[in-house]
């Protein structure tokens, strides 16, 4: 059975082990775009770099497609778990003559694909074994885990480690440790068993593209107002030759991880507690702010150069922005809403545009020729990309209104698209029933669809005069002891006469009872009788 009650401490860890061969492809992935990791010139780093997008684009929609036609994730989660970590350690040690060209290209191809489909499966997994309310926690220290991770690795020495460790490792190695480590954690998370858990295919009806569109126009104001912010710090600093970035100008090191894992953590414990729709709206007024004010912050800097602690501020509100924004839109979301026949895709899909948008930003911050394409963020939009940004994310703010609810839904699954077991949604509503969230539970997603009334006596003509006791109350899906008791105090005793009600009228009468969950009572009621009627017959 899924946890419901109580945080699951036990399947959150199995999966949480995964966050170690995640920390080791995007070690690689950042050591690659800093131009560091290997033996190579800034141009050739750049050139693996437009490799490893490709391949991750490449992966992306056929991990997607695979994983919607499996039945059990797991043993495809630990294999591409292994293989990145089993490279990388095979480029470090003396064991095979391989030209090292080829190594690194390996690594580098192996590292872009390894993290896209893990990701997209993982998402896919978690999803099945952990419910809505602990989804966003797990998912949040899933990453929390891993930026850390590859923090701590940036800072170590890997020189002394890799030859402390083994004796055939290449002195100059940074990647025995990584890998070594990512291998580590897919055997113990596959020790533990991950195919065990419970596994239950839940989801909410709704539409993605709800949350997909303000998503996209949030991005572009990060983007605009990123690169103008950029710019103008150039000029500022035109003079010093030292100058690179805000981070290495006020080089505050490890804070900036922990500001963004801090920012993460809060998206996680909002989407949780008050939903993700509110998560999600709060981010784009946080977005919003930004691009309002985060211009102020560096112009009163320019003014008076001692007040250091502007430009502060200004980079731990950009970090705390991108941690929310990574925490509730790139593991959140996008599973959760809509078929469960199509998870894996939708999510490939959508994380194909944020591949697209990070290997745009990406080549315009370093300014890369890619494919004989050269990126730069042109000069002209230092006017008037600020507006731009503020106008994106009001469009944005905008579009929020209509954005579905997630939280608490999770029990609204498609019955004749699923063919979803009957015994297990029983379970799984009787761990809801008496505890506090009872009013959460929905009904399953519409499978007929009756307006017409139906009078009580036309109901007794039909199921004969025992209708009463041949369908009680309790035979309607969502009805306890609770609702019971106010619907017999309105008069009700069978689900025959709440199937010859209107919704306005039954929502009227039962003290709490919106119209929405009248509707679905009185669908859910119809049902009931439509089959015992197909059963006279």
């Amino acid at each position: 059975m899924l946890h419901y009650r109580e945080f699951p401490f036990k399947t959150a860890s199995i999966f949480l082990l995964f966050s170690l061969p995640l920390a080791y492809s995007m070690y690689i992935i950042t050591g690659i775009l800093k131009g560091s990791l290997f033996s190579l010139t800034i141009l050739e780093h750049q050139g693996l770099l437009g490799y490893g997008a490709l391949s991750a684009v490449i992966t992306l929609p056929l991990i997607g497609i695979i994983a919607d036609k499996i039945r059990r994730l797991d043993p495809l989660i630990i294999v591409v778990s292994i293989i990145p970590s089993l490279i990388g350690l095979l480029s470090e040690t003396s064991f095979f003559e391989i030209d090292a060209h080829v190594m690194y290209f390996a690594t580098a191809l192996s590292a872009f694909s390894g993290l896209a489909a893990l990701l997209i499966l993982w998402v896919m997994r978690v999803g099945q074994s952990i419910v809505v309310r602990y989804r966003g926690r797990t998912s949040v220290l899933f990453l929390c885990l891993t930026i850390l991770l590859v923090g701590i690795y940036s800072i170590l020495d890997h020189t002394a480690i890799a030859a402390l460790l083994h004796p055939l490792i290449i002195p100059s190695s940074v990647l025995f440790l990584p890998s070594l480590l990512g291998l580590v954690g897919t055997i113990i998370s596959t020790a533990l068993k991950p195919w065990k858990q419970p596994r239950v295919p839940l989801a909410v009806s709704g539409n993605v593209m709800r949350y997909f569109i303000p998503t996209v126009f949030i991005m572009a104001a990060h983007l605009l107002w990123f690169n103008v912010t950029k710019l103008s710090l150039q000029d500022h600093f035109t003079l010093n030759p030292s100058f690179e970035s805000l981070s290495q100008f006020l080089d505050i090191g490890i804070f900036e991880l922990i500001i963004l894992c801090f920012g993460i953590a809060i998206s996680g414990l909002m989407a949780d507690y008050r939903g993700r729709k509110t998560a999600f709206s709060f981010v784009l007024l946080l977005m919003g702010l930004l691009t309002i004010f985060g211009s102020a912050l560096y112009n009163a800097y320019f003014l008076d150069p001692s007040l250091t602690v502007l430009l502060i501020s200004l980079l731990g509100a950009e970090r705390f922005i991108e941690g929310f924004l990574l925490g509730i839109c790139l593991l959140l979301i996008w599973s959760e809403l809509g078929s469960i026949r199509t998870r894996g895709l939708r999510v490939s899909l959508i994380w194909f545009f944020f591949l697209g948008y990070m290997t745009l930003f990406w080549a315009v911050d370093l300014e890369s020729t890619v494919f004989g394409l050269q990126f730069h963020f042109p000069e002209v939009l230092l006017a008037i990309g600020g507006q731009f940004a503020i106008l994106s994310s009001l469009i944005a703010l905008y579009l929020i209104g209509p954005l579905p609810t997630i939280l608490g839904r999770e029990l609204e699954v498609e019955e004749l698209d699923f063919n979803f077991d009957e015994k297990q949604v029983k379970k799984t509503v009787d761990a809801f029933v008496g505890t506090d969230d009872f009013d959460s539970i929905r009904s399953q997603i519409d499978v007929i669809d009756a307006e017409n009334e139906i009078s009580d006596s036309e109901m007794s003509e039909i199921l004969g005069e025992d209708f009463k006791t041949k369908l009680p109350l309790r035979s309607i899906p969502g009805v306890g002891d609770a609702l019971e008791k106010k619907l017999k105090d309105a008069g009700y005793e069978s689900a025959a006469q709440i199937a010859g009600e209107t919704a306005q009228r039954l929502s009227q009468k039962i003290d709490g009872l919106g119209f929405a969950r009248a509707e679905k009572l009185l669908k859910d009621a119809r049902s009931l009788v439509k089959k015992k009627m197909k059963g006279k017959k």
